[in-house]
């Protein structure tokens, strides 16, 4: 790499005021954690040794991000089968139902069914967060987007679609609470499937109130992830959001379709690229970004992985960490 090239593009991201690297999404369980928890389902050890192995791989990762500066930090969410399953296995009113392709992706999750209306009768995140280790830590915690939790449901309950919606929202909320003194600095909403198509105006109106009821109940900074489709579809409404950060994919976004939008919080680029092997360079990090960062003006910027690394065997998620982290030191806004 040229050092014209590395200096052009400190001088870019000073300019463009990148504050913010982060993970986006859950990270891949290690080869023991996964021999566990198969150990576990066959009945041959307690779930209390996988609760073990995973505290001790939640904290080496986040002392790995807290070691290569990045802004937030992920505990993992290694307990996580897939990040609906907490809401399905413990929500009243919602059954497991069938493995379901997530996606595109060559992963499953299990479909909630929801049966009656949801109701939140136990707490849900404690069980799955490994919150001791995060006290005094800027953490950041990924849950399903209210709308895309209801389009990945069976709906057998609910007349009106949009009420199960706000209700999930508020579910949200409550967890949420549940975390008070420890919760996460940075929530990531992953909503798919706002940009899977666009959008008619009620179903805009719907989303818009779920993310207005997180953001009242949530005193943290609310983040809206975009992946898997082309972000322009859900451009410009999206830009108007209650969300403080709106995150993109720009492996499937056109940047030509979102040129020219400018909005005044912080846009998350995702630049390492979560679904395959490849380590991408910080040249190709680089140029990536700032394509993106040139098409759309913000108050801020945010360097990203496009979507959650545990489609990636753990060494290689470690590794594109590591250059994002790499990459956001260079593009200025990392430790020196």
């Amino acid at each position: 790499m040229s050092l014209l090239r590395v200096v052009g593009w400190v001088y870019c991201g000073l300019a463009l005021g990148i504050e913010a690297s982060h993970v986006g999404g859950a990270m891949p369980r290690s080869e023991e954690l996964i021999r566990a928890f198969r150990r576990v389902a066959e009945g041959r050890e307690p779930y209390s040794s996988v609760l073990v192995l995973a505290k001790s791989e939640a904290s080496k990762l986040i002392e790995m991000q807290r070691r290569l500066g990045l802004t937030y930090l992920v505990e993992g969410q290694l307990l996580w089968h897939d990040i609906l399953r907490p809401f399905t296995e413990l929500l009243e009113g919602v059954k497991t139902g069938p493995l379901t392709r997530w996606f595109d992706n060559n992963l499953f999750y299990k479909k909630p069914i929801i049966v009656s209306n949801i109701l939140r009768t136990t707490s849900i995140l404690e069980k799955y967060v490994f919150t001791d280790l995060l006290s005094g830590v800027n953490w950041k915690l990924i849950l399903p987007e209210p709308y895309t939790f209801y389009r990945l449901s069976a709906n057998q309950s609910y007349s009106r679609w949009e009420d199960l919606v706000l209700d999930f929202a508020g579910i949200l909320v409550e967890e949420l609470k549940t975390l008070a003194g420890t919760g996460p600095a940075l929530l990531q909403l992953s909503a798919p499937c706002l940009a899977e198509k666009k959008l008619d105006t009620d179903q805009v109106e719907t989303v818009k109130e779920s993310l207005r009821i997180v953001k009242n109940g949530y005193n943290g900074l609310l983040m809206v992830h975009l992946f898997f489709y082309d972000a322009s579809n859900a451009f410009p409404w999206i830009l108007d959001s209650p969300a403080d950060v709106i995150g993109i994919d720009p492996f499937v976004t056109a940047p030509e379709l979102i040129r020219g939008y400018s909005f005044e919080r912080s846009l998350a680029i995702g630049c390492v690229d979560a679904r395959n092997s490849h380590v991408e360079s910080v040249e190709e990090i680089g140029y990536l970004f700032n394509s993106f960062a040139e098409c759309v003006e913000a108050r801020a910027y945010h360097l990203t992985t496009n979507t959650d690394l545990e489609y990636l065997p753990r060494h290689v998620a470690d590794a594109k960490i590591e250059r994002l982290a790499e990459a956001y030191r260079i593009l200025g806004g990392g430790l020196s």
